[in-house]
């Protein structure tokens, strides 16, 4: 038996994944139109949506060691793809373009939001392509293998 009982599993993908979705898409959304409303909130949900992305990426067997992507190897008590019913996804088939893409991302997301570096510069104008491909790594490798559905659609 894995680690999640069926029911702890329904409540991930009824609680906490959507939850975690919405997290990620939200400064996408909120950027569709010209932003009018308090920057602090969106620059919150700029820093929330890379960390967020991170995690995505590691419950999806992502990581990053020196400048390349690798498979993460989470503590006995991370839950991921696998525990979900999902997979992981598979880095010897990954294009070429979305390791670029990716690679850029978790280094900007590790050292913009998740640790106090050196000033850099990071590409983030690229944050809402990764971002989107995440969510499509997510529909496919994580929802799409456990037989569920992701209702949170990209607009």
């Amino acid at each position: 038996m894995g680690k999640l009982e069926p029911a702890d599993i329904d409540e991930y993908y009824e609680k906490h994944l959507p939850y975690r979705t919405a997290i990620l898409l939200a400064h996408y959304r909120m950027t569709r139109e010209p932003w009018t409303g308090d920057v602090g909130m969106l620059d919150a949900c700029f820093v929330a949506s890379l960390v967020t992305g991170r995690l995505s990426l590691n419950v999806l067997g992502v990581g990053m060691q020196r400048g390349k992507l690798c498979r993460v190897h989470g503590r006995r008590d991370d839950v991921d793809a696998e525990d979900l019913g999902g997979k992981f996804i598979d880095l010897a088939t990954l294009p070429a373009s979305d390791e670029t893409l990716l690679v850029g991302f978790l280094e900007m997301a590790n050292k913009a939001a998740a640790h106090f570096t050196l000033p850099t510069d990071h590409d983030w104008e690229r944050t809402h392509e990764a971002i989107i491909r995440i969510h499509h790594y997510l529909r496919h490798s994580l929802y799409g293998h456990a037989g569920r559905r992701l209702t949170d659609a990209i607009p």
